[in-house]
């Protein structure tokens, strides 16, 4: 539960507007904000090595936004199904209706067949931002538990 609420405070609390639209697009801002997040996890470790995976692996997640193409490759892999090229699903790694009317090509149509359904574009953001905090708190758990 002290997991969850450290994370919760460093992630949301502490994260400025600013940092939370540039962090994965300048180096800068996702840094400031990966330190200030990891600070309120010294309320349960002293681990130095906790402490860097706790930080390193939040600046790898938020820098170059993993869980779109984790996402991505998890449907992609999918056996029941063929799932749309990475262009079509760039924004969150799931196809959604913004980007099925955004797109100008008529031979990506053939993609309607193969996804039963087409999610609008606010579900798609909010299913990654669920990707996003699991693959945090996973790394967290792992790190204060085994490190």
């Amino acid at each position: 539960m002290i997991q969850l609420l450290l994370h919760w405070f460093g992630d949301y609390i502490l994260q400025s507007d600013y940092m939370a639209l540039n962090k994965n697009k300048r180096t800068w801002p996702c840094l400031v904000h990966t330190v200030l997040y990891t600070l309120p996890f010294l309320v349960v470790t002293r681990s130095f090595w906790a402490l860097w995976v706790i930080w390193g692996t939040h600046f790898l997640i938020d820098r170059f936004s993993l869980p779109k193409y984790l996402v991505w490759v998890k449907n992609h892999l999918s056996p029941w199904c063929r799932y749309p090229v990475w262009q079509d699903c760039k924004v969150t790694g799931y196809y959604d209706v913004d980007s099925y009317l955004l797109v100008p090509f008529p031979h990506r149509v053939v993609y309607r067949e193969y996804v039963p359904q087409i999610r609008p574009r606010f579900i798609t953001i909010w299913l990654t931002i669920i990707t996003d905090n699991g693959l945090h708190l996973a790394c967290n758990y792992l790190a204060l538990t085994y490190l």
